[in-house]
């Protein structure tokens, strides 16, 4: 009897000790996911809430990330009567880009303050970013500014997928290709821009790599050239841009399916307004 009360103590024990490291446990869990979320807050923050209003243009933009926070990041920027509209995506997942994704739209703001030439910011970010980042972070970036009085956009990259440019006059959609280095590999890297003359009912779409190489349980890619479709097709059906966002979005989801988001993802869709938006 004496043997088989100890045993009943001792059962008792062990299972109020583990009862309070099961507590201890969803205490620290719900703590790091509080600061987690805190974390997914400000750096949503970053971010524009909503598109600017500018005359004779329809703005959308959206950032999605994977995990609590991500790398990728938009912004757009109002200077010398110009828009300019940037999508960023630092290499890494999570936290890994996070940090240095805040960095970076710290920098970028402060270059954008400073003023110059398309080609003249990529230098000087790429100045700045170069040997602050270590040797396995970068920034793939594209940046387009527009004219809305002329409707000349001038375009851009650095690593990143190249923008989608659906031309209403005849209903193709075509890359704007122009590429380099991403900011921080090299310090020498000279960075060109294209020059595109945009029409009414005209879109540029920007994506993030998240879009491109979202996965299916087949372990398909949604691929450049299904990207390019869904944007055809929904210019075609003539969507605003903030339905042409929601369109392309929801397309990734369900080609996707049950597969889990593998990395951020993040589209900013330009349309010059031709007074017919759905």
């Amino acid at each position: 009897d004496e043997l088989e009360q100890r045993v009943q103590e001792r059962t008792r024990e062990l299972e109020e000790t583990h009862q309070r490291l099961q507590e201890t446990q969803a205490k620290l869990i719900a703590e790091l996911e509080d600061e987690l979320q805190t974390a997914h807050n400000l750096q949503m923050g970053l971010m524009p809430k909503e598109s600017p209003r500018v005359s004779g243009l329809d703005l959308a933009g959206r950032c999605v990330t994977a995990n609590h926070v991500g790398g990728d990041f938009f912004q757009y920027f109002h200077r010398d009567r110009k828009l300019t509209l940037c999508l960023a995506d630092v290499t890494g997942h999570a936290m890994e880009a996070a940090i240095p994704m805040v960095m970076f739209s710290g920098i970028l703001k402060s270059q954008m303050e400073v003023g110059g030439s398309v080609e003249e910011l990529f230098r000087r970010l790429n100045h700045s970013l170069h040997g602050t980042l270590t040797s396995h972070t970068y920034v793939c970036l594209a940046m387009g500014e527009l004219d809305p009085a002329s409707r000349l956009f001038r375009f851009s990259n650095s690593g990143s997928p190249y923008p989608y440019h659906y031309r209403a006059a005849t209903g193709e959609v075509v890359e704007l290709q122009v590429d380099a280095y991403p900011l921080g590999v090299r310090p020498d890297t000279t960075y060109q821009t294209i020059e595109v003359q945009l029409e009414p009912g005209d879109r540029v779409v920007f994506c993030s790599d998240g879009i491109i190489e979202a996965a299916n349980a087949a372990g398909e890619m949604f691929s450049f050239e299904r990207t390019g479709e869904v944007i055809r097709r929904g210019c075609a059906e003539d969507l605003s841009a903030a339905a042409l966002l929601e369109h392309l979005i929801q397309e990734v989801k369900t080609f996707s399916g049950v597969t889990p988001q593998g990395d951020d993802q993040t589209v900013v869709v330009l349309k010059v307004d031709d007074g017919r938006s759905a």
